[in-house]
């Protein structure tokens, strides 16, 4: 099987290509990138007008409730990434079952073995059962195909664990992928501390619970050399610390989520249980710390932040509400209209955010960029569309969203992974 997409603005590795140029591919690799190429493909797309980027790829995102246990489920969520340009996701080490040996990553890879869904890479856990107690089996894992190894969101308390989890996994040259919040600061929290959280006389989580597991993840990963990476920032305080930690040459990345760089925690007001996020919303000194984290570098990648909950899970009081959103279809708009439309960024900052840097964080070799050899991961955007967020059109089953109503510029119109159209309208 071939494919030829004519006529790309091809947009990788942070350049926008000078020259509209085809592609060719054939047994799933990116075989040709040149003028007018005259070879005959078993299909033809047409990108005219159109910027042609590699497929978007997604650290740590959440299967919906049963996990890898139910098939529509992944189907689902492959149907949910494609439709927002994702090519490649990286599932969350908690996804039911917990990732923590390697019978339970031959289990997923024998049920994600399709040629027609998203390309899934799992992570495995840190620790047995996910509990912070016991390391699990970390070399099990990898050999049998994880691609890095996560705390699933979930805070480790015995630091010696995490620092003997740190000095393990250089053994394997392996990313260890991290949140940052205390658990006993936040614990019983569920909104941001400050006036929002005054206001509706919910209980508040100090921004102290990201930066005091900030500093402390920082500290073992200059001691131990490891490889890690947070898995997302929200404060200002964060910002600065990471950017501190980056000039002292800790080898550390860190991601955002297009809801910190976009939501004020005002978005609860009402009990909006729809903007209900671990860790919360913040407030707009935050949102200007993560865009400038952005724009200099200190912040590598935006993730989806897609954790979804079933729409009866929201529909209750704020305080027995799930946390969580349905991220994977709106990421890049939603990215796109706040940066490149707002706040001077350009297409090709994004693909760097969310295609190369991703790419480069889980050493995908083959993947992140338009380049001959490389994985054909590809997606075709049309930057011009404008359209506005309606939860009810999500092909994800959390058909809610703390976006509605949202004006929105760029769509996804083509994601193609190999040979294979799995999205197109």
């Amino acid at each position: 099987m071939s494919l030829l997409i004519k006529n790309a603005r091809i947009i990788s590795n942070g350049i926008a290509d000078k020259d509209i140029k085809d592609i060719y591919i054939e047994n799933n690799l990116i075989s040709k990138i040149d003028k007018n190429i005259d070879i005959k493909a078993d299909k033809v797309i047409d990108a005219k007008k159109m910027a042609v980027l590699p497929g978007f790829i997604d650290i740590g995102c959440k299967i919906y409730e049963t996990g890898y246990e139910s098939q529509e489920n992944i189907i689902r969520l492959s149907k949910a990434g494609t439709k927002g340009g994702y090519t490649t996701i990286t599932t969350s080490s908690l996804s039911k079952p917990i990732v923590d040996n390697k019978t339970i990553v031959e289990y997923i890879n024998s049920k994600i073995k399709d040629k027609d869904i998203i390309n899934f890479y799992p992570f495995g856990n840190m620790t047995k059962g996910g509990e912070g107690k016991e390391i699990s089996e970390i070399g099990g894992m990898i050999s049998t195909g994880v691609v890095a190894i996560s705390d699933g969101g979930r805070y480790i308390e015995d630091t010696n664990i995490l620092r003997n989890i740190f000095l393990y996994s250089k053994m394997f040259n392996v990313p260890l992928i991290t949140s940052a919040i205390d658990y006993y600061l936040s614990k019983g929290g569920s909104v941001n501390y400050g006036y929002m959280a005054t206001k509706l006389g919910l209980v508040g989580i100090p921004r102290e619970a990201e930066e005091i597991a900030l500093a402390r993840i920082i500290t073992l990963a200059k001691y131990t050399k490891a490889k890690v990476h947070i898995s997302c920032i929200t404060t200002e305080g964060a910002v600065s610390i990471i950017r501190n930690a980056k000039k002292e040459g800790v080898n550390i990345t860190c991601s955002t989520y297009p809801h910190y760089f976009t939501l004020k925690d005002e978005a609860i007001d009402n009990y909006n249980t729809f903007a209900k996020v671990m860790p919360p919303l913040k407030e707009q000194k935050d949102i200007d710390a993560i865009i400038e984290g952005l724009r200099d570098g200190t912040i590598d990648s935006i993730s989806s932040g897609h954790n979804p909950s079933a729409y009866e899970k929201k529909h209750v009081e704020f305080e027995r509400a799930e946390f969580g959103l349905s991220g994977l279809e709106v990421a890049f708009p939603v990215s796109y209209t706040r940066l490149v439309k707002e706040n001077n960024f350009t297409i090709e900052d994004i693909s760097m955010f969310m295609s190369k840097n991703p790419a480069k964080i889980l050493e995908f070799e083959k993947k992140g960029e338009i380049k001959e050899g490389f994985d054909a991961d590809i997606i075709i955007i049309d930057e011009l569309v404008k359209d506005r967020i309606k939860g009810e059109k999500f092909l994800s089953r959390a058909k809610y969203t703390p976006y509605e109503n949202m004006e929105i510029y760029g769509d996804i119109k083509t994601t193609i992974i190999g040979e294979n159209i799995l999205y197109n309208i």
